[in-house]
This record gives C-alpha cells, structure tokens and sequence, in this order.
C-alpha cells in the first residue's frame, strides 16, 4: 500500500470476480435458446488496509437466440431394390435437430438428376408420399406413419422419415430413380400444429441481448445450400428384376415328296417350331409360361412336345382355344390331333442370365 506524505489514498483491489451464470443444457449444440444468462461482478478493496465493503455491479443480462442446425440422412447404404408395378416401396431418411431449440420440419421429396449412390437417373417413380415415423420404430408401419412434417422435435432428437413411391411397369433391370428429400426448419412450440417455415434468419440484424434472434447453422445437402434453414440428402430406388426375351423360330423338318432332304413347306408337310425364353434380368423369372396355338389349317404332332430343362416344365393342351387345359391329344393315322388349339409349357423358374426352350410340331392339313 502507498501513502503521498500524509495523505492517505483509496486504492481500489480488485481481489476476485465473480460470474455467475444459469447451468447450460449439456447438449451438443449447446445452451438452450430462450434462456437468460446473468453476470454480475463483484469487487473487494482496502482503505489504509483496512478490508472494506463488498461492491456489487448491476446484473447484465443477455438471451441464448436460436442456433438452427439440422442433419438430414438417409439410412439406406444403396439404393432400395425395387422391381416393376411394385407399389408403397420405401426409402429410409433421419432428421435430426442439431440446434438448440425444438422445432418442427417441412418435408418435400424431389426427383434428382444425379443418381443416387453414383447410379445414373433413368425414370421418374410415380405416386410421391413422405411419412414421418410415429412408433419411433425406425419401420414404416402402413396407417401408423401417417404424420407428413416433423412436430416438435427436440433439440439433439432424430427420427426416421420414409419416402414411398410407386414403381412404373415399363422399367427394366438396372433402372434408376432418385430423390432428395429436403427438411426445412419451421416454428416450433406448439404440439400437434405445423409451424410455419423459417425463412431466413438474423443475420443482417444488431444483436439485440433482450431478444431470440435466428442464426442459420446448418451445413449444404445434396440439394440446397449452407446457412439456408434446410438440409437435403439423396436416396434411390434400383429395379433388379427378370428380362424376359422370346424369340420363335420355324423349321420344314419333312414333306411327302422331298422326305427329309431340302423339305418344303407343302400340305402333309411336318413342321417344328422352336420357341427360345432368355432371362437377361438379375433376378429369378418364375412362374414363366408359353402359350402357343396351334395354326389354322395344322394339327398338332402328338407327343412332339420337347423341353429345356427336358425334367420340370409341365405341358399342358387345350381343344377349345385355351379356355381349359385338360385336353389329352390323341394320334390318329398320321400322328396328328387336329383337335388340339393351343400347347402350353410352364416353367417355375428361369434363373438370371439363363434360358428355356419349347420345341413342338405341326402337320400341314
């Protein structure tokens, strides 16, 4: 301590300072917005070293604003498999609240040019719907998911949200569809009631301690920028299924004058068709049938009926075109039944990259 020659002087020590602050939250992304934060400093001093009074300063009080911060994602680690005409087939987001603030989400799902999972976009599935997970079971549960916008999620929350659509029959095998599905944050704060977008925040505002301002945190998706509200990202739909290819082809094998050499295709003439079934798809084709009517002016050949795979395929004839299948030919004088309509050979299954074969004849009348 100085003393000026007799005179004694107030000096002020500072000897601690003191802040006291609310707990934060112990979220990820930090303090709750909404809540007061209040300092205040208080400062000790001697006079001739004599302790003297604590002195308190006023309170300074500021409010934590909304930090918006949102992850969307999709759970699917390639594109979900889908196969033609198929119906509700399911890809699998998150959203999650990165922010500090519970808040409710706008959902959209828009096709994408860019092929998701580094595929190439090749058809526009049909029938768009987006549902958020209510059971929390991270499964879409038909007339359970009926929610279409996230209602107050929690700050640190996610939850599954499924896009459903529909598959045309006229894709093939390896077509490609792909979606990004946009979360845009909107008001949160009231139960069961959609808040409305946020539309941009408060960046170009003075901070202003007494109120919630908006801070745009959020980071760019698939389909939209940083710092805009929103976050996207891109799934797909892959169609894995048969590609059937049938090709016939038809063959003199005899006549009456030329026998087997250099046959033509004159009345009493024996006929072969050759039917080839060719699966150029990925998947299995079951349940694959020929049917074949036999040619006016023909008879069928009895017992010409030849299979590939020769064990498995089931044949089956028909006398009244094709109505019933109980028909059992029979030979008359030449080998033929005229009375035979239609031939039919089904096989339960023609694997990927394999094939099939029917061969039956026919006698020119």
């Amino acid at each position: 301590m100085l003393n000026y020659h007799y005179q004694p002087r107030l000096l002020g020590m500072i000897a601690g300072l003191c802040l006291c602050l609310l707990p934060a939250a112990g979220l990820a992304a930090g303090t709750a917005s909404g809540t007061d934060v209040d300092n205040t400093a208080t400062v000790d001093y001697q006079v001739s070293g004599i302790d003297q009074d604590q002195v308190t300063s006023n309170t300074a009080t500021f409010v934590v604003d909304n930090k918006v911060d949102l992850t969307v994602a999709t759970t699917d680690g390639a594109a979900v498999t889908v196969i033609p005409n198929a119906t509700d087939q399911v890809a699998t987001y998150t959203v999650t609240n990165d922010g500090n603030t519970v808040q409710d989400y706008s959902l959209a799902a828009t096709h994408s040019a860019t092929g998701a999972f580094g595929g190439t976009e090749s058809f526009d599935a049909t029938n768009i719907r987006v549902f958020v997970d209510a059971n929390a079971n991270d499964v879409y549960d038909s007339g359970t998911d009926t929610g279409t916008y996230v209602d107050e999620l929690a700050a640190d929350a996610t939850i599954s949200v499924f896009v459903l659509v529909d598959i045309p029959g006229t894709t093939v095998d390896g077509d490609l569809s792909s979606f990004d599905l946009t979360a845009t944050t909107a008001d949160g704060g009231t139960a069961a009631t959609q808040g409305a977008d946020i539309g941009s925040d408060d960046s170009g505002d003075a901070d202003d301690p007494a109120v919630v301002q908006i801070v745009f945190a959020d980071g760019a998706g698939t389909a939209d920028a940083a710092n805009d509200g929103d976050h996207s990202s891109l799934d797909g739909y892959e169609v894995a299924t048969a590609d059937i290819a049938v090709t016939k082809a038809v063959d003199v094998v005899s006549d009456p004058i030329n026998l087997a050499v250099n046959p033509k295709g004159i009345p009493g003439a024996t006929v072969e068709y050759t039917v080839d079934i060719d699966n150029t798809g990925t998947v299995v084709a079951t349940s694959v049938t020929v049917v074949d009517p036999v040619p006016t002016n023909s008879a069928f050949v009895v017992a010409s009926v030849v299979t590939t795979p020769a064990v498995g395929p089931t044949v089956d004839y028909s006398d009244d075109g094709g109505a019933t299948w109980t028909y059992v030919p029979v030979a008359g004088a030449d080998g033929s039944d005229a009375a035979v309509t239609h031939v039919r050979v089904a096989f339960a299954t023609i694997a990927a990259a394999a094939s099939g074969q029917v061969v039956f004849q026919i006698l020119i009348l």
